[in-house]
Formats: C-alpha cells, structure tokens, sequence
C-alpha cells in the first residue's frame, strides 16, 4: 500500500492534505472547545478523528487524477460512505444524548478506521491491477471491472456510421464474380 502512495503525483497530495483538513474539521467540531463543543473530549476520540480525517483524505484523492482504466466506481464508495458515517457517530459529541454511547464507542471507531483502511487498500489495490499487466495473459492491459458503473462517467460518442467487416473476414462467395 505504501508503494502504491509513493509514487502519487503532488497534486494528489495536496487533495489529501485538504479534504483531511477539512474532515478533521467538521468531524471534531463537536468536542473542540474553541468550536463552542464538549471540552471532556475523550483521547481515542481525538486520535479516531485525526487517523479518519487522514483515510478519508486519502480515499478521496485516489479517486482523482486516476490512471487509465483505474477509474473510480460505485463499487469503490460504497465502503468508505459507511466507514465515514460509523467514524462521525463515534466521535459526535454535540448531542446530549449521543446515538452510540459507553463501549461501544471506541468499538464502533476501531470498526470504522478498519473499513476505512480495508477501503483505502482495495482502491489501491485495484488502481494497481488496473495498470499492471497480468503475467499470465498475453494482453499488456490490466484488469477493468466489468460489474461497476463508473463514480464519474466520461462522455461517450456514438458514431452512426455502419460497421463494415475487414477484408480477411469475407466469405468465399463475396470474393467470387
């Protein structure tokens, strides 16, 4: 996983540096005390919140700027979306009675930073299949899903031209007199 980020471009970087900044943000808004929230912030809550905001900036980047054939789909957001949504409920401290509350909290926040992780290591994973070619095939393409749609489907044109058969697939009566 780390060698898949090594090699990302500075403008991946910079998505992540921002969309983790402003994740950690809006995430520990609720027991920051100069954001007016709880000042009894529990450590882990600080440490969640902070190692969140990191994978979800790095998820988002590895959707922009993809290679050819790595684009991002459905597939890719579906877990991080609920990753995102276990890490808010463990680290909301706004309300007076919280929708998770006592041990399971920290549980719920480890769960959250697992998915979030096993998410981000899928999208490179794939990113890397992607633009690798397979040993065992001949084809110097990698792999593609086939099952997904894509998160941000590019404009495809349509031609009304007719399809027309090279030479060498004619039968022999289209090349006798």
């Amino acid at each position: 996983m780390f060698t898949d980020l090594r090699v990302w471009p500075a403008r991946r970087w910079m998505i992540v540096a921002a969309v983790a900044a402003g994740a950690f943000i809006t995430l520990a808004t609720g027991y920051a005390p100069i954001a007016g929230g709880a000042v009894d912030a529990l450590w882990w809550t600080v440490a969640a919140t902070a190692l969140g905001a990191s994978s979800i900036g790095l998820i988002v980047a590895s959707y922009i700027g993809t290679p050819i054939g790595a684009d991002a789909t459905l597939c890719d957001a579906r877990w991080p979306a609920l990753g995102l949504i276990a890490l808010y409920l463990t680290t909301e401290a706004r309300s007076l009675d919280p929708v998770v509350s006592g041990a399971a909290r920290p549980v719920l926040a480890v769960a959250a930073l697992t998915l979030l992780t096993w998410a981000l290591r899928e999208r490179l994973a794939s990113e890397r299949r992607a633009t690798t070619r397979n040993e065992s095939s001949e084809s110097t393409e990698g792999e593609v899903c086939t099952t997904c749609t894509p998160l941000f489907p590019r404009s495809r044109k349509v031609t009304p031209e007719p399809i027309t058969l090279p030479p060498t697939s004619r039968t022999r009566q289209d090349t006798q007199p």
